[in-house]
C-alpha cells in the first residue's frame, strides 16, 4: 500500500519541550523552516494540511509524526529534518554521525529516538505507539546496523531504520562501561562512518571506509557494520563489513552484481614493508582492470571490487607485527611473497538470459582470485610457500555492427550478434626454505591459459565459430640471483651505505606474481 504522505507546511519558530502539554506517551515534534513544502511521497494536491505544532500535531490533514523522546539535541534536530524525505539518502545524512557523536558526549548512556507516521485522527495510546515504534525497527526498508568491540571489553551497538512508517536510532554500550579514551575516539571515528554511510547510500553505491577500517588497537579490536537498503529502482543492496585484530571481511549485494572479499594476516607474520604491499596491490589491480575488460565485465561492479581490496589491505599499514617479524631470517623469507595478508576474493554479476531464441546462451561474469600461504618450520628451519591463482568465467553477447544496439527478440532479423565466451585460468607459485639459517631453495613458477570461443551469427545462422587459445607457464631457480643480492647488500652495509635490497627485489617481482596474460610470462 503506498504511503500517504502529505506537503507540510511547517511554522519557524522552535517551542521548547518545556512549554509543550504534558504527555507520558506521546513527545513534540520540532518544526524546521518556515512555510517550507517537503514532499515525502505522494498526497492529493487537494488535501488541506495544517501546521506543526509543538505536540508533532497538525490541525487539519492526514498523517503526523509522534516522536518517541522530546529533544532540541543535534540528533533528534537531524531527525526531525530528516523524516520529511523519503530516500535513505537523504534520512541518513549526517545522522549516522550525529548519533555516534551524541553517544560520545553523553558517557555512553543509552539512546532511543523515533518518529512514527500515524494518521492524524489515531488515538496514540500507548501500548499502540509502543508497538508501532518496534515494528519501525524490525521491519524497516532501510537498515543499518554498527558494533564496535572495545579495548576494555565493552561493546558498542548502534542502528538507524527507515521506512514509509518513520525514523528510527538506538545506541548503546553493552558488557561494561567506556573510558575516557574509548569515548574519545569514537567521537573521532563518527566522521569516518557517516562517509562510509554516505558512499553506501550513494547511487550507484561507493567503498569509502577509509579510517574507519583503520582502528586503533589500544582503543578498538573488531568492528561489524551492516547495512540494507533499497535503490532507487526499488532492488534490494545488501552491504557487511566485519573484522578483528587479524580477519576482516565484506561483501556487498547490489542488482549489478556481488562483491566478496576475506582476509587473514595470520597473526601478521606475512605482512611485508609498505612498499612490498604497494607494490603487490598494484599488480592485482592492474590483473582485476584486465580481468573486467577480457570478459566484458561491469566497470562500475569492478570499480567496486577495485577499491575493496585497495582499502582492506591499507589496514595493514597499522596492523600489529608479531615480536620476531623484523629477525634477519623473517625478512629475508619474505622477500618472495607479496607481503599482503592471505586472501580470497570474488566479483559475480548475475546471470541474464538475453536471447529468447537461444535462452541456452547465458550473459555472464564470475571471477575469483585468491592467495594461500603456507609455513612450516621455526626458527632455524623454514619452509615458506605462497601460492596465488585466479579464474576468469565470462559470456556475452555483442552486435555485428558497434552502431546498432543490440535488441535480440524471436525474430530472425534481430539475430545478428556474435556470442563470446571467456575462460582463463592463472596461477603462480614461491617457494623459499631454510636449513640452519641458511637459504637452500629460492623458486618460482608462473602460469597463465586464455581461452575464448566466438560463435557469429547472421539472421540467427551460425556463420563461424571459432575457439582461439594461448598459455605460458614458466619455472625459475632464484637461489643464485638472491644470494647475489644479499652478498651485496651485506657489502654496502659494512661499508656503511644505505641498503637498496628491498628496491631490487621489487624491481624484479614481475617473475613471480600473479600474470594472467600468457605473452607477459617472461622468459
Amino acid at each position: 500500500m503506498n504511503p500517504i504522505t502529505p506537503i507540510i507546511r511547517t511554522t519557524q519558530t522552535y517551542i521548547p519541550a518545556s512549554t509543550a502539554p504534558p504527555d507520558n506517551a506521546v513527545k513534540a515534534a520540532i518544526p524546521t523552516a518556515a512555510s517550507s513544502k517537503v514532499s515525502i511521497g505522494q498526497s492529493p494536491p487537494s488535501v488541506d494540511i495544517g501546521t506543526y505544532n509543538a505536540k508533532g500535531t497538525v490541525g487539519s490533514g492526514q498523517v503526523r509524526y509522534v516522536w518517541e523522546q522530546d529533544g532540541l539535541d543535534k540528533l533528534s534536530l537531524n531527525m526531525y529534518s530528516a523524516v520529511q524525505y523519503s530516500s535513505a539518502a537523504s534520512r541518513f545524512k549526517g545522522l549516522g554521525a550525529a548519533l555516534l557523536e551524541q553517544l560520545a558526549t553523553n558517557g555512553g548512556q543509552r539512546i532511543s529516538q523515533s518518529g512514527v507516521a500515524v494518521d492524524s485522527g489515531t488515538a496514540t495510546d500507548p501500548v499502540l505507539l509502543g508497538l508501532q515504534q518496534a515494528r519501525l525497527r524490525e521491519f524497516a526498508t532501510d537498515s543499518v546496523n554498527f558494533t564496535l568491540n572495545t579495548a576494555s571489553g565493552a561493546t558498542v551497538s548502534l542502528g538507524l531504520f527507515s521506512s514509509e512508517k518513520g525514523l528510527a536510532v538506538d545506541a548503546e554500550v553493552l558488557g561494561g562501561s567506556l573510558t575516557a579514551s574509548e569515548l574519545k575516539g569514537l567521537s573521532i571515528m563518527a566522521d569516518s562512518f557517516q562517509t562510509a554511510l554516505n558512499g553506501l547510500t550513494q547511487e550507484p553505491p561507493s567503498l569509502k571506509l577509509g579510517a574507519l577500517v583503520k582502528l586503533d588497537p589500544t582503543l578498538f579490536t573488531g568492528l561489524k557494520f551492516e547495512a540494507q537498503l533499497d535503490t532507487a529502482g526499488g532492488a534490494r543492496q545488501k552491504f557487511a563489513l566485519q573484522m578483528d585484530e587479524h580477519t576482516r571481511s565484506l561483501e556487498l549485494q547490489t542488482p549489478s552484481g556481488t562483491v566478496k572479499m576475506n582476509f587473514d594476516t595470520q597473526g601478521g607474520t606475512l605482512l611485508g614493508s609498505d612498499t612490498q604491499r604497494q607494490a603487490a596491490v598494484s599488480n592485482y589491480l592492474t590483473q582485476f582492470d584486465a580481468a573486467q575488460k577480457r570478459g566484458n565485465g561491469d566497470e562500475q561492479q569492478m570499480t567496486l571490487f577495485k577499491d575493496a581490496f585497495r582499502q582492506l589491505n591499507s589496514v595493514d599499514a597499522t596492523t600489529l607485527r608479531p615480536t620476531n617479524h623484523d629477525t634477519p631470517l623473517n625478512k629475508v623469507s619474505r622477500m618472495l611473497l607479496s607481503g599482503l595478508a592471505d586472501f580470497n576474493a570474488s566479483l559475480t554479476a548475475p546471470e541474464q538470459r538475453t536471447n529468447p531464441m537461444r535462452p541456452g546462451e547465458v550473459d555472464s561474469f564470475d571471477y575469483n582470485v585468491s592467495q594461500t600461504t603456507t609455513r612450516k618450520g621455526g626458527a632455524t628451519n623454514l619452509d615458506l610457500q605462497q601460492d596465488q591463482q585466479s579464474t576468469l568465467k565470462a559470456a556475452w553477447h555483442k552486435s555485428l555492427n558497434p552502431l546498432v544496439e543490440l535488441q535480440l527478440s524471436l525474430d530472425s532479423k534481430s539475430q545478428n550478434y556474435r556470442y563470446h565466451e571467456v575462460h582463463d585460468e592463472t596461477s603462480s607459485s614461491t617457494r623459499i626454505a631454510f636449513v640452519n639459517n641458511v637459504m637452500v631453495e629460492a623458486t618460482a613458477t608462473q602460469q597463465a591459459t586464455q581461452q575464448e570461443r566466438v560463435r557469429t551469427y547472421q539472421q540467427a545462422e551460425l556463420q563461424s565459430d571459432v575457439t582461439t587459445s594461448a598459455s605460458a607457464d614458466q619455472s625459475r631457480d632464484l637461489l643464485d640471483m638472491l644470494e647475489k643480492l644479499l652478498a651485496q647488500d651485506r657489502q654496502a652495509q659494512r661499508l656503511g651505505l644505505t641498503s637498496s635490497l628491498e628496491q631490487q627485489v621489487q624491481a624484479m617481482r614481475g617473475l613471480w606474481l600473479l600474470q594472467s596474460n600468457p605473452a607477459l610470462i617472461e622468459n
